[in-house]
């Protein structure tokens, strides 16, 4: 078995990446947190127009985002994230791109480098177990 990945071509509209097979994805790198944080996209689309554009997240974690454009522009695979919040800026590459209906598209966002500081939350280490969650904590005496 080889490490090679393909490149994948951007096609406007439809962004996906080869990190999986569609029967077989692979788990995410870090958990995702559903959070409604405001952020600024910066960019060009396809046709070479420079873009601002302010939205929300749905979900992000350490390694990027999910989130919805109340827009239907066909973006270059790379573009600064901004967060409103904090002022930091992270430069990212798209992932995913899906056009939901005449006025709204849905982008997957991941930073180039990862910045798990950049949304100002903790998440959990890459050794988390879900399970272990809700475990009653034990006080030796």
């Amino acid at each position: 078995m080889s490490n090679h990945k393909r490149s994948v071509p951007f096609v406007a509209g439809s962004v996906r990446t080869e990190k999986g097979s569609p029967q077989f994805p692979l788990a995410r790198r870090s958990p995702r947190v559903s959070i409604d944080m405001p952020v600024e996209l910066v960019g060009t689309t396809v046709d070479g127009v420079s873009f601002r554009h302010e939205t929300r997240t749905a979900d992000v974690n350490a390694n990027g985002a999910h989130l919805i454009l109340m827009t239907t522009l066909d973006v270059e695979p790379s573009i600064l994230l901004i967060n409103k919040r904090s002022g930091l800026e992270a430069q990212c590459r798209l992932v995913f791109q899906k056009r939901i209906d005449a006025s709204r598209t849905e982008l997957g966002l991941e930073f180039v480098v990862p910045q798990p500081r950049f949304w100002g939350i903790a998440f959990p280490p890459e050794d988390w177990n879900k399970a272990e969650r809700k475990m009653p904590v034990l006080i030796s005496k």
